[in-house]
This record gives structure tokens, C-alpha cells and sequence, in this order.
């Protein structure tokens, strides 16, 4: 999915690409969105919520939305992302971390890296919380299969980086924060040589 730059877009190619994107946007979708452009938060769950009203009216005459409509639709929206919240919280505090799976199979960040052929960066930023969903399906299938887990458990470990991101060594004398990144950015970021770089971006 090609999304606009966090930094140099304007809100109005953020909603346009949201659109494209989510046609019928479901709850993680919304929550996805307005954490990779939290300036444009409030304007997406009010796009969000024109949407799925008009979604749920599909097959009915077309009217023009007023207050009532849209006010209506933004509090089923905010529902359901607060029950979304509240299921994925849930999700992320009973499944194990990210280090608790590594420690399981007696490995860690550097050897799961020589071992993947991947740069260090690219899975200290998964682990830490400084990687947005989606993940490639490369990594993630790589990664399923160096810690003998399932989907499900990755899912869980990455939910609850995200939810909780750790910092490494701080370098600056500011109080050091992470802002989390899209996968291919990340990978792009890396110290990695071109092949490399386009084989974790291709997908299996």
C-alpha cells in the first residue's frame, strides 16, 4: 500500500489516500491511519465516519449528510475504536514480547540478524516499537520461522512493541523519543546494500 509521506504531505493527500486505501475502513484500519498521521487524527475519524454511514446505507437513495448524520457516524466510529482499543490492549498484555521470544530460543537481535542476512537497524526498530504495521511478509515469515512461532504470536509481540516502545542507548541530552516508521522506510534507512534492501521489501 503506497501512502503519503508523513512530513512533507498535506492533510488533504492524506484523506485521499486514506480513501483509496479504505473504501470501507474497518476499526484497525482507522487506528493504523491516525497513528502514522496523528496531526490529521481528528480528520480522519471524521472521514472514517461519512464512510461507514455511507457504507451502511449502500442500495439506499443518496442523500447529502447533516449534523446529525455525521455526528451519528463519528460516535459509531469512536465505539468501535475504542472496543478495537480495548480487545488489541487486551491481546497485547497477554502475549509475550518480542525479547521474551528471542530468550525462549536462546537468541537475540544480533544473531537473528546474521542469521536473516538483515541489518541490525531494521530488527531493533521492529523490536523496539519503531516499526508500523504492516510489516513485509518477508520479515515476518522469516521471523515465524527463526523463533518457532505463529502469526498470531507476532502479531501480539508487535502490537505490544508498539503499544510500549523502548529506547536504546540514548546519544542526545534531550529526553530521547521514538516515532515509529513504515516498514519500507525503515528497510530503505538501512545500512543494507541495494539487493538486499529489495529482497525485504519484495514479497515471497
Amino acid at each position: 500500500m503506497t501512502t503519503p509521506n508523513n512530513h512533507a504531505d498535506t492533510r488533504n493527500e492524506v484523506l485521499f489516500a486514506f480513501q483509496q486505501a479504505c473504501e470501507h475502513p474497518t476499526a484497525d484500519q482507522i487506528i493504523e491511519w491516525t497513528r502514522r498521521y496523528p496531526q490529521f487524527a481528528a480528520d480522519i475519524r471524521a472521514h472514517a465516519a461519512i464512510a461507514r454511514d455511507w457504507a451502511a446505507r449502500d442500495g439506499e437513495p443518496v442523500t447529502e449528510p447533516d449534523e446529525s448524520m455525521l455526528a451519528c457516524g463519528y460516535s459509531r466510529v469512536l465505539n468501535a475504536l475504542y472496543n478495537a482499543e480495548v480487545v488489541a490492549k487486551a491481546s497485547a498484555e497477554s502475549s509475550e514480547s518480542f525479547q521474551q521470544l528471542m530468550a525462549t530460543q536462546h537468541t537475540g537481535v544480533p544473531q537473528l540478524a546474521r542469521e536473516l542476512d538483515v541489518a541490525r537497524s531494521v530488527l531493533a526498530d521492529l523490536i523496539n516499537g519503531g516499526m508500523l504495521a504492516p510489516v513485509g511478509k518477508r520479515l515476518i515469515n522469516s521471523l515465524i520461522r527463526a523463533l518457532s512461532i505463529t502469526q498470531e504470536a507476532f502479531d501480539g509481540a508487535l502490537q505490544r512493541a508498539l503499544r510500549a516502545p523502548r529506547l536504546g542507548h540514548a546519544k542526545a541530552d534531550g529526553t530521547p523519543t521514538i516515532i515509529p516508521r513504515p516498514y519500507e522506510e525503515v528497510v530503505r534507512s538501512s545500512n543494507m546494500a541495494p539487493d538486499r534492501i529489495e529482497y525485504w521489501l519484495s514479497e515471497d
